[in-house]
Order: C-alpha cells, then sequence, then structure tokens
C-alpha cells in the first residue's frame, strides 16, 4: 500500500474547501499530538450538536498525528470511541492523542476531545505501520 498526502484531508487538509482545517500540534518526544479548534454549526448532527461521526473523525486523526511520531506511514486499523457528553458546536474544544504501546506493527493510541478541560468523548485506537 502506497499512502500519500494531497491536502484534501476531510479533518486537516488546508486544500479542502468543506473540510475543517484543523492544524495538528505534534510532540515527537512525548509521541502525542493535540489540536484546538471550533467546529461550525455546518457540522451538527442534533441541534447545536457536533455529529458523532465527526467528533470520530477528529480523534481518529489526531490519533494517526500521534502515531506519526513512532512511523510516517501509519493507517487506522480499529478505532473505538466513547460519547461520553454532547459536544456543544460554535465552541473552542480540543483533541489530544498520546502513544500508549507499540507491539511489531501496532501502534496503540489513546485519545480525548476535551472542553474547558472536560472530556467529552475519548477513544482507543490501533494503528497499523504501513510498509511500502
Amino acid at each position: 500500500m502506497n499512502i500519500s498526502d494531497n491536502q484534501y484531508c476531510f479533518i486537516c487538509g488546508h486544500r479542502n474547501p468543506v473540510g475543517l482545517k484543523a492544524t495538528m500540534k505534534v510532540d515527537r518526544e512525548g509521541k502525542s499530538a493535540a489540536c484546538t479548534l471550533v467546529i461550525p454549526s455546518e457540522y451538527q448532527g442534533w441541534k447545536d450538536m457536533v455529529h458523532g461521526g465527526i467528533i470520530s473523525a477528529l480523534l481518529d486523526e489526531v490519533c494517526v498525528y500521534a502515531g506519526m511520531t513512532v512511523s510516517d506511514s501509519v493507517v487506522t486499523g480499529e478505532l473505538k470511541t466513547r460519547f461520553r457528553k454532547p459536544v456543544p458546536v460554535e465552541q473552542e474544544v480540543t483533541v489530544s492523542a498520546r502513544v500508549t504501546n507499540q507491539v511489531r506493527r501496532t501502534v496503540q493510541v489513546e485519545a480525548q476531545l476535551t472542553l474547558e478541560g472536560v472530556v467529552l468523548a475519548s477513544a482507543e485506537a490501533k494503528l497499523v505501520i504501513v510498509r511500502s
């Protein structure tokens, strides 16, 4: 499998006209990544609440960025998301993730989405290091 970036990712691609254009900050030493953003109301499910698919996509993306501190070529093999509280639209939230373990080509990552320090959603991901 050959993976490449054309800047059209729905979450972080700056060329995608309908994407979130999230800018991830990566800490290679800490094997972590984070991003702060405001999710517009165009991405809501129920009134004033961010759609669960958008929340999952954000958690997936931050997991991959954290995983790229281990290898530049990782893809999500499994994502388990837990929705704890509704995520409001039009408010600044933070998504963050950190690598918790690596066994051969599998990288385990934990992530969370917070608002003012309160965890609204969390995820556990298993990423696979892709060999070209």
